[in-house]
């Protein structure tokens, strides 16, 4: 077999080197690679930041309602104390009071929880008759077993005759933007702009009735399946309603 004549006017193609496609696939790479300039040659670069949330707070407020003696009648003075509180705070029906129940030492132990019970009545019937009644109003009786001032004594015992009525809210804080404090630009690392979801959570905010549901969603009743299941016995039994054509009219 003869060798291969190599024509005068051409030279036969040489495989690539080795190192020519490593010089290839290092370019490849480095188009890859994250944007690593300094800050000031950055142009246009923003700090990505976490989309916007709302905050969710639990707040209460407290009042004591003080008692004579063995007694469970709230007092006149009391009353206007209790009916001034309530028009500061301004219960809404979102809201939840807990009344908790208070007794002096100076009896048994049965006897000044049926005493504090007794105080808790005296002063849910209260915010029922101003038109409280709609909201949850939860009562626990403690008698003596949690003294405001734990010794003995007429000072003692006038703080320990009480009732602490605690109305309990949750406060949901809107998020701190749009922030235009900063330029805008292109985020190189495909994160979320700072203002991102602010509309969404600021109008969800304004708009909830019940801020705790942000933090806990409520338990779901029974639904009503009635309906669900006639249409499925009227299929099973032949009985389907046919549509009924109807003729449009031009």
């Amino acid at each position: 077999m003869s060798a291969v004549q190599q024509h005068p006017g051409h030279r036969l193609r040489q495989a690539p080197r080795p190192l020519v496609w490593l010089s290839l696939l290092g370019l490849g790479l480095g188009a890859c690679a994250p944007y690593s300039l300094a800050p000031e040659h950055n142009l246009g670069w923003i700090e990505a930041s976490s989309p916007k949330q709302l905050e969710v707070e639990r707040a209460e407020y407290r009042h004591s309602i003080y008692f004579p003696t063995d007694r469970s009648t709230i007092p006149p003075s009391e009353r206007a104390r209790l009916l001034s509180f309530l028009e500061t705070v301004r219960p809404a029906d979102r809201d939840g009071i807990r009344l908790e129940g208070h007794a002096d030492e100076r009896a048994s132990e049965l006897y000044n929880l049926e005493l504090a019970a007794d105080r808790n009545r005296s002063v849910e019937a209260l915010l029922r008759e101003v038109g409280l009644g709609n909201l949850s109003i939860t009562t626990v009786a403690y008698g003596e077993a949690v003294p405001a001032v734990p010794s003995s004594g007429p000072a003692a015992w006038r703080l320990n005759r009480r009732v602490e009525l605690v109305l309990e809210r949750h406060l949901v804080t809107l998020p701190a933007c749009p922030d235009w404090s900063r330029k805008s630009g292109t985020d190189f690392s495909n994160q979320a702009h700072s203002n991102f979801g602010c509309a969404t959570q600021t109008n969800l905010g304004l708009m909830v009735a019940e801020p705790k549901d942000l933090v806990r969603g409520r338990t779901l009743a029974p639904a009503d399946g009635i309906h669900q299941a006639e249409g499925i016995v009227r299929y099973h039994t032949g009985e389907v309603v046919e549509l009924q054509e109807e003729r449009v009219q031009n």
